[in-house]
């Protein structure tokens, strides 16, 4: 209510592809794959990739 209310529409989030509980929690709450992905690195130099969710307000 308080993003809508600020006048945004859509909620944004970033969680790794190889996560399938955190994937399926966001899921669950409405959130949709939007099918853009990015690398992540954790400071290992072995980069995971992100997967972006979103959802509306």
């Amino acid at each position: 209510d308080r993003l809508r209310a600020a006048g945004h529409s859509r909620v944004h989030l970033w969680t790794l592809r190889e996560t399938p509980r955190s994937r399926r929690f966001y899921e669950k709450s409405g959130y949709a794959p939007t099918g853009a992905e990015r690398p992540y690195d954790f400071g290992d130099g072995r980069p995971l990739a992100q997967v972006e969710y979103a959802r509306e307000c």
